[in-house]
């Protein structure tokens, strides 16, 4: 099961770092550039880790000494919503 879940949340965040590569937003402030650049970086990493998060839980001989890895995509969208709070501002 984990690997059913494991492979579309991979290609999801492939898909989404290679439109965010492909298509960059143009913005000619320094900070708002640096903003832009960690919220798509945070949203392709969150589908990625989660992703990760999964086919670890399936490969793993002891999947309990990973769970602390769930917090990384928890991170990454934390993130996500951090940059987008800022980005608003502005």
């Amino acid at each position: 099961m984990e690997f059913v879940l494991a492979v579309p949340l991979l290609l999801i965040g492939v898909v989404s770092a290679a439109r965010s590569l492909a298509d960059p937003i143009a913005v000619e402030d320094g900070r708002s550039r640096f903003l832009v650049a960690v919220h798509e970086a945070s949203k392709a990493g969150f589908w990625l880790t989660l992703g990760g998060f999964f086919l670890l839980y399936g490969l793993a001989d002891e999947p309990q000494d990973y769970r602390w890895f769930a917090l990384v995509p928890l991170g990454m969208a934390a993130l996500r919503l951090g940059t987008a709070a800022l980005l608003a501002r502005e």
